[in-house]
């Protein structure tokens, strides 16, 4: 019996390394093996119809038996090619293919560097500002899938569903530190849904990193579940070890840990540097059993951080320390000297005196910075100054260029609302200037003029971006670069309308939340007051 394991090993070890050598699909060159997982093997290769360059080749560990799973397989390359086309922290897809026996691959960028589980098992433990920059760049990565791709029209969520350190590449950039790379967007899910196969052989994932859900069997799993994954691979980061032990390494045993274990306190078990209360909370939270006492999505995660990072636990100096990869900061800048140059503007002779709008860049002594100019009525203005404002930006970065800015004037008691939009073209020089500007100084001048006096300003605001939105102003610039457009501008523009549409609820929702947030805390506050006014009253009678 164990000379027939033996010879077992020895056979499946040949079948393995059989590619060495071969021509793929008459163009990729296999030269070695470079690393080897539960979904399959991954090979160094030559792209011959490229003069040779060299790419990644991962051979998947079963056969497609039919054309709908060779359907169901090209669908998900094509997902993924989207991801890696939208964001830089996902690995490129160049192409698929099958070979003579039905094998499937798919090939990617080759990237030199080190994935994630080489780096925490390193005996230099992680400083805060590398944890930190690292952790928002797998959240953009993430976030970016969570919000979909678009296939005939449609968005649809992407949900990695195997979120591992070996998952997670560092590609290292001189003067720019690390560039995180996410690997296998989609692959998970395909090999799950493979037909022909029993319930228990589906299963594909990461015992150590699956949520609680995933390893039930639920069908529908949402951004949550690689929240949770994220949460035991930011555990590990920052103790260099595992949330939960097991007994061995079996399902049962795995699914206990990730359903009844507690895991120890951040601050039990790590002694080589001072982690926020604040970010050691976000770990627990995001390894909560049940999903609704996760963050129920990456924009959460990313908010958190950004707050960790411009101030841990009141100590400011880890900003400086940062790597210019990692969270843009956001800083308060004094805007008042052009704000006082912007108010002084006319409205342009070359544009109607009608209710639309226009982004622009003004040149004053402080620098370029970025303006947003709107002609609305008297009326709105006054309703509109001292009430909400939000900024969002849709992109399409795929069949052609294109960006949505959308300013909202929000009055939530009058229930009026606003939509200030105008279309980029990525395509034009001036626009991909605008885009550069603003996300380098992370705000712009809204200019308000009323159609009763459309010569002068008659308003400005100042509003901000989040690091979020400044990050993926500079990931779309570098992404359409590379897209050869497939549609025409018009209908670039339509596509991007339907987005908004549909998201507009969603903004408003989000909006009022944020008040009725904001509104508590103030009533937290005020509820204060009286102490406050008898104690200095006190004194003053002393």
């Amino acid at each position: 019996m164990l000379n027939q394991k033996n010879e077992n090993a020895v056979m499946q070890k040949v079948e393995l390394d059989i590619y060495i050598g071969k021509l793929l699909n008459n163009r990729y060159l296999i030269r070695d093996s470079i690393g080897k997982g539960g979904m399959g093997r991954v090979y160094l290769a030559e792209d011959t119809a490229k003069g040779g360059i060299p790419v990644a080749v991962k051979v998947l560990s079963l056969n497609l038996v039919n054309q709908q799973l060779s359907q169901r397989f090209a669908r998900e390359i094509f997902i993924g090619a989207q991801l890696g086309r939208k964001s830089k922290h996902i690995v490129k897809f160049l192409g698929y293919g099958i070979t003579e026996k039905k094998v499937p691959f798919y090939v990617m960028e080759y990237l030199q560097g080190k994935s994630l589980k080489e780096l925490i098992r390193s005996s230099q433990p992680l400083n805060l500002p590398t944890f930190l920059s690292l952790c928002h760049q797998i959240c953009l990565g993430l976030h970016c899938a969570h919000q979909g791709v678009s296939i005939k029209g449609e968005i649809y969520p992407v949900i990695h569903r195997d979120i591992k350190p070996e998952n997670i590449f560092l590609v290292a950039k001189s003067n720019k530190g690390e560039i995180v790379k996410i690997l296998d967007f989609g692959i998970a899910k395909f090999m799950t849904e493979r037909s022909g196969v029993t319930l228990t052989d589906s299963f594909v994932g990461s015992l150590p990193y699956c949520s609680p859900e995933h390893m039930e069997g639920r069908k529908l799993l949402d951004v949550r579940s690689d929240i949770y994954s994220l949460g035991i691979l930011m555990y590990e980061m920052l103790a260099r070890k595992h949330p939960f032990s097991t007994k061995n390494n079996s399902f049962g045993s795995w699914y206990e840990a990730h359903r009844f274990q507690i895991p120890p306190a951040l601050e039990e078990v790590v002694s080589d540097i001072q982690i926020p209360t604040q970010l050691q909370k976000l770990v627990m939270r995001c390894l909560a059993k049940e999903v609704n006492y996760r963050p129920q999505n990456l924009t959460q995660i990313l908010t958190i951080l950004e707050d960790i990072h411009r101030n841990p636990n009141g100590d400011t100096s880890i900003i400086e320390d940062v790597p210019k990869s990692s969270l843009a900061l956001q800083l308060v800048t004094d805007t008042s000297a052009t704000e006082k140059i912007c108010l002084q503007k006319n409205w342009p002779k070359n544009k109607p005196v009608a209710p639309i709008c226009f982004p622009d860049l003004e040149y004053t002594p402080k620098g370029v910075i970025p303006t947003f100019w709107a002609m609305l009525p008297k009326q709105e203005i006054s309703k509109f100054i001292k009430r909400s404002h939000h900024t969002e930006f849709i992109c399409q970065t795929d069949l052609y260029p294109m960006l949505l800015w959308a300013t909202v004037l929000y009055d939530r008691k009058a229930d009026m609302v606003r939509w200030l939009s105008y279309y980029l073209d990525l395509k034009d020089n001036r626009g991909k200037k605008i885009l550069q500007v603003l996300a380098k100084t992370g705000y712009y001048h809204l200019l308000l003029f009323a159609l009763e006096k459309p010569k002068t300003c008659t308003h400005l605001l100042t509003l901000h971006l989040n690091a979020l939105q400044r990050q993926q102003l500079l990931d779309w610039l570098e992404l359409c670069q590379f897209t050869q457009a497939a549609i025409s501008s018009k209908q670039s523009k339509n596509l991007l309308k339907l987005k908004h549409e549909k998201l507009k609820p969603k903004i408003l929702q989000n909006l009022n939340k944020k008040l009725q947030e904001e509104k508590s805390d103030s009533e937290g506050i005020f509820s204060h007051f009286p102490n406050l006014f008898h104690r200095f009253f006190k004194l003053l009678s002393r």
